[in-house]
């Protein structure tokens, strides 16, 4: 199997295979808490997602290739349809509740990548985002990489979606698309597929802020402990980037709020 493969595009550039029908990735210390999970929600009938087939002698994970196409950015135009955007939310609604039904299997002494949020409602995914959901005839279906899995509210990861699928950001991002009226516009789509709450809307801005300052902090943390990938992501500007995007989302606050609450 190791003489025949194929170098996966990722955040870890170089470091994912794929061998046939199976992925082999470096495995962290939450890797078999994240199989566990995945186990799970395959046996609800959840199975667009990596299925888990333990680890290798050098301490990598095994997982089932998930068919389909991710695309990073700068995304294709069909990512600026509206369909693309209602079903991505109704995706992560479906995934949800399965994250909600786990909760009650937690002890509370299991290892994440990033750390628990409260109030504790879901799994979140804690990156969905167009890059870790593929498609098969242009319709998001899968979810992949759930080192970011961590428990949450349902919230911090509507907020990051959101933030990755309209893309909600700044003119100064080179991923920007839309102007602000339009950006608002397909916030609501998303939420309304999503089936959010008038408190989820209202506190939407405000949790995207954090969502993002939580992910400055973390990649800060990790690029000062030598982490490479990290230290390459804030040598390309990735904060500044972001901190720009948390001015933007700040300056239009109510404006966003006053345009998702109407749904």
């Amino acid at each position: 199997m190791r003489e025949n493969f194929e170098t996966l595009n990722g955040g870890r550039k170089g470091k994912i295979k794929r061998y046939g029908d199976k992925v082999i990735r470096p495995a962290n210390e939450w890797s078999s808490n994240v199989h566990k999970f995945l186990d799970f929600i395959i046996k609800e009938g959840f199975n667009f997602v990596p299925k888990p087939y333990g680890f290798t002698e050098n301490n990598e994970e095994i997982l089932s290739f998930v068919i389909g196409t991710a695309y990073n950015y700068p995304l294709p135009e069909i990512f600026r349809k509206d369909d693309m955007i209602i079903r991505s939310a109704e995706l992560l609604k479906k995934y949800h509740k399965l994250g909600k039904k786990y909760i009650k299997v937690l002890n509370g002494s299991e290892k994440w990548m990033l750390p628990k949020v409260d109030p504790v409602e879901v799994m979140c995914h804690g990156d969905f985002a167009p890059y870790n959901v593929t498609l098969i005839d242009e319709k998001p279906v899968g979810i992949i990489d759930f080192d970011t899995l961590h428990p949450g509210p349902a919230l911090w990861d509507v907020a990051y979606a959101v933030y990755r699928w309209i893309p909600f950001t700044s003119t100064e991002n080179p991923d920007h698309y839309d102007d602000i009226d339009e950006q608002i516009r397909k916030v609501s789509l998303f939420m309304d597929a999503y089936n959010a709450t008038l408190q989820q809307r209202e506190d939407l801005p405000k949790i995207m802020v954090q969502r993002l300052n939580a992910l400055i902090s973390y990649m800060t943390a990790q690029a000062n402990d030598g982490n490479e990938d990290f230290a390459k992501n804030l040598e390309d500007g990735h904060i500044l980037t972001y901190k720009n995007d948390i001015n933007y989302i700040s300056k239009n606050e109510r404006k966003i709020i006053n345009g998702i609450k109407k749904g």
